[in-house]
């Protein structure tokens, strides 16, 4: 642990007065620091967020820190039967990789209990907060309908046509989840479905009208992180006028970023404006506004778009990136530092997370990832965590 004292002067004080500290009343007149712990630091209320933050950073090493920023998926089992309960191989993963966060699908997920379960036992194995996510927009991609949980069945975005049911809907969602553990949802989706023929996307987005859009992704941005739940604006640049679909390999959009801007990015600067957690972005390539041919996930000039255009200063997280527009073309190691290095926060389900981690290692052991880097997403991640039901 670094000597940072200014920062730990009042939490040992607090410890020591409430008989948590081991440390004699002899010692204590000495200059000696204590262990601290991450739950003791997120405990005392005499530390502003921003101490709470650098206390915290300051406990963790490299390995841990680079953990945090990445996000990873368990569906099955080594024999490939659902993981409905905590393997062994997750959990330790998990622990062994200190990793920020788990995202859940369907295959993990069978009744309420045993999901309350499940998330109780994966946030019980780290002593830093951890992101529990899921897709659930409603309609076509809700993996609560292919569970035995309770819950309300929500139609597809397009078929929802006011501000208020959007709200009532992203309120819905929210304290279900809520109720079950999760704290993260990856909605809603704020691209513009321009294109007919887009076969991803479609009655996912709300509307072909980018301001009718916009309205729509603010809407229910507040209405699901009042309940306690991040939501998560999705998928920067915009998704909606793209012909393929980057499960299946490499898409792009023709448009010139004056386009992007007044169509594709609208409805994500209503999330932002609602005070979004999370933007995902996506892997998609927009040769006529950024001039590194690159995915927007792996593309710093995509990422600074985001950042400096849009104003954007929360948690980056990418898409999926097990998806084959990725896997054809970069190593799960050598994408996932790429998006680290584009200015990404959190790398989500890379395709081999044993490789994903020594590759950010290794980027850091070489000089090409600077911890000083690392921080700048830890530092957005931990004040995230810290203000969060987690």
């Amino acid at each position: 642990m670094k000597n940072n004292k200014w920062i730990l002067l009042p939490l040992m004080a607090t410890l020591a007065f409430s008989g948590c500290s081991k440390t004699s009343e002899a010692e204590a007149t000495e200059d000696v620091i204590p262990e601290v712990t991450a739950e003791a630091i997120m405990e005392n209320t005499e530390l502003t967020l921003e101490e709470q933050v650098s206390a915290l950073m300051d406990t963790m090493t490299i390995e841990e820190k680079i953990g945090q920023l990445l996000m990873c998926d368990f569906r099955t089992n080594a024999d490939g039967t659902p993981m409905t309960e905590l393997s062994e191989t997750a959990a330790e993963a998990i622990a062994n990789y200190n990793l920020g966060g788990v995202v859940l699908f369907a295959e993990n997920l069978d009744t309420a209990e045993q999901t309350k379960t499940l998330i109780s036992d994966i946030k019980a194995l780290s002593d830093i907060p951890m992101f529990i996510g899921v897709d659930e927009e409603g309609g076509l991609v809700s993996r609560l309908n292919k569970s035995e949980i309770p819950h309300e069945v929500i139609p597809d975005a397009a078929t929802l046509g006011t501000v208020e049911e959007v709200s009532r809907v992203g309120t819905v969602i929210g304290e279900t989840l809520f109720d079950l553990g999760f704290n993260v949802d990856f909605a809603p989706v704020a691209d513009v479905n321009t294109n007919p023929e887009n076969t991803v996307i479609g009655t996912r987005a709300y509307s072909s009208d980018p301001f009718f859009a916009a309205d729509m992704v603010g809407a229910f941005v507040e209405a699901i992180q009042e309940t306690g739940v991040y939501g998560c604006v999705k998928h920067f640049p915009g998704h909606g006028d793209t012909a393929g679909d980057s499960h299946d390999g490499s898409v792009y959009v023709d448009h010139d970023l004056e386009r992007l801007e007044l169509v594709e990015f609208l409805p994500f600067k209503e999330g932002i404006a609602a005070g979004v957690k999370f933007v995902m972005v996506g892997h998609i390539q927009t040769p006529n506004a950024t001039s590194d041919h690159l995915p927007a996930t792996l593309s710093k000039e995509s990422v600074d778009l985001l950042r400096n255009n849009l104003g954007y200063d929360g948690i980056v997280i990418t898409d999926a990136m097990n998806m084959q527009a990725i896997v054809q073309y970069y190593g799960a190691g050598e994408a996932c530092v790429m998006s680290i290095l584009a200015g990404v926060d959190i790398v989500l389900m890379p395709e081999d997370y044993h490789e994903a981690y020594a590759a950010l290692l290794e980027a850091y052991d070489t000089g090409r990832l600077t911890e000083e880097r690392v921080d700048e997403s830890l530092v957005r991640i931990l004040s995230e965590k810290m203000t969060i039901d987690l």
